[in-house]
């Protein structure tokens, strides 16, 4: 059981560092367009925050994947062959 908690731990952290990380970089692409009055250079920086956020949205599906996969035990059961 406490190797299970070990590795949900890992998968979360893993998931929370990818997902700070884009963060920040939405987080300048909004400051970013703010201040910018260029309709085209606004429409290219809302379609890669919206790529960004889709790979957050991806990272959790992941995570959540993992914790399933753990949860079941199928990392042990492959061991075996």
């Amino acid at each position: 059981m406490q190797n299970n908690s070990k590795k949900k731990i890992g998968a979360a952290a893993a998931a929370a560092i990818v997902v700070a990380f884009i963060s920040v970089i939405i987080a300048a692409f909004v400051f970013i367009i703010k201040g910018e009055e260029d309709t085209g250079a606004v429409g290219v920086l809302i379609a890669y925050v919206g790529l960004l956020a889709a790979i957050i949205i991806g990272v959790l599906a992941a995570l959540r994947q993992r914790f399933k996969e753990i949860g079941r035990g199928e990392e042990e059961e492959a061991k075996k062959y």
